[in-house]
C-alpha cells in the first residue's frame, strides 16, 4: 500500500509540474479575461490587471516550486535503520546491512541455493525476519528450518546485538536436474 501511495503522490506532482507553466503562460496571455470574471466573482474588489497578474503569476510560479520540492523529498528515500543499545551508547544499523549479514551466514549453510531475507523492525524495536529459503530437493525440512533459524538468531543476536521478534522461514525447493532436462 504504501509503494502504490508514493507512486500516486509521485504522478500528482509530475502532473503538478507540467501544469504550472501552462497555467502561468494562460495566465499571461489570456488575462483580460480571467480579469473578468474573477472581477465578476468577487464584486467589491477593485483589483487592476498587473495586480490580478502578478498574483496569478506567484501563485503559480509558488506551486510550482512547492511540487518540485515534494517531488524531491518523495523520491529522496531514506535509509532505514534500527537502533542498538550497546553499553550507554546508541548504535544505528542500516537494514541493508542486516540483511548482508543473513545472506551471507544463511548462504553457508549446507543444501542452502539461494536465501533472501526481508528484515523489519516493529514498534518494540525488534527484529523481525521474513528468510526466502531455496533449497536442494534432498534437503530434510524441519531439521534445516531449524538449522536456518538458529544461524538467523546467532547472526542477529550475538554478532549485531539485535534483538530478535519473529523469523519466518518461506523454503522452496529448487528444480532438480532430471526435471530441468524434461
Amino acid at each position: 500500500m504504501n509503494f502504490i501511495n508514493r507512486m500516486l503522490i509521485i504522478a500528482q506532482l509530475l502532473i503538478g509540474i507540467a501544469l504550472m507553466p501552462i497555467i502561468l503562460v494562460l495566465f499571461l496571455f489570456f488575462l483580460p479575461a480571467l480579469a473578468d470574471i474573477l472581477t465578476n466573482l468577487a464584486r467589491g474588489m477593485t483589483a487592476s490587471a498587473s495586480l490580478t497578474q502578478a498574483i496569478g503569476a506567484g501563485a503559480a510560479g509558488f506551486i510550482f516550486v512547492v511540487a518540485i520540492l515534494l517531488l524531491f523529498l518523495e523520491l529522496h528515500y531514506p535509509t532505514r535503520s534500527l537502533r542498538v543499545q550497546v553499553g550507554d551508547t546508541q548504535v544505528q544499523v542500516t537494514e541493508e546491512a542486516i540483511t548482508q549479514r543473513l545472506e551471507r551466514a544463511v548462504g553457508q549453510i549446507a543444501q542452502v541455493v539461494r536465501v533472501k531475507p526481508t528484515v523489519a523492525a516493529n514498534r518494540r524495536n525488534l527484529v523481525n525476519v521474513t528468510l526466502e529459503l531455496e533449497t536442494t530437493p534432498d534437503v530434510i525440512v524441519p531439521k534445516k528450518t531449524q538449522e536456518v533459524i538458529s544461524a538467523a538468531k546467532q547472526v542477529l543476536e550475538e554478532q549485531m546485538g539485535l534483538q530478535v521478534g519473529a523469523i519466518r522461514v518461506r523454503l522452496q525447493h529448487a528444480k532438480s536436474q532430471a526435471a530441468q532436462k524434461s
